[in-house]
């Protein structure tokens, strides 16, 4: 299983992740920021979610393997 989390204080707004993970995640209204619908990560999901950190310009998608 895999988790996932994005650091606020490097998110730039650019929602590459959202497009690719809109099931992962948003971006909040007010400020664009990302945030996590849910952390973990279901077997479908994951490829994708690993895609979203590699291409994430600020780096600020992290995921977690337990």
């Amino acid at each position: 299983m895999i988790r996932v989390s994005v650091d606020n204080t490097k998110c730039i707004a650019a929602g590459l992740c959202v497009g690719r993970e809109p099931g992962i995640f948003d971006q909040n209204d007010d400020d664009g920021l990302v945030f996590v619908h849910r952390e973990n990560v279901l077997p479908g999901e994951q490829e994708g979610v690993i895609e979203s950190e590699r291409i994430c310009p600020s780096g600020a998608i992290a995921v977690h393997t337990d």
